[in-house]
């Protein structure tokens, strides 16, 4: 009788893949993007200019998490 042996390798790092990456979707979008956005909220004495350039700040965060998802998917 023959036995198949099942490499589970590929699996495994599928798997630890897609936790990593909920365990960073999660804390960016629940505690950085938050906390990123009150604090320019409660900015006063600042330009126009660092104003822009301070709410576009979440959006630069959020395009950062995914090209590190897209450089992370080499499998």
């Amino acid at each position: 009788m023959k036995t198949k042996i099942i490499s589970k390798g590929f699996t495994d790092s599928l798997v630890g893949f897609f936790i990593g990456l909920m365990v960073v979707v999660i804390v960016a979008v629940s505690v950085v993007i938050p906390t990123i956005t009150s604090q320019v909220a409660g900015l006063t004495n600042v330009s126009a200019t660092v104003t822009t350039l301070l709410n576009l700040l979440p959006l630069f965060i959020v395009l950062a998490i995914l090209v590190l998802i897209v450089s992370l998917m080499r499998f």
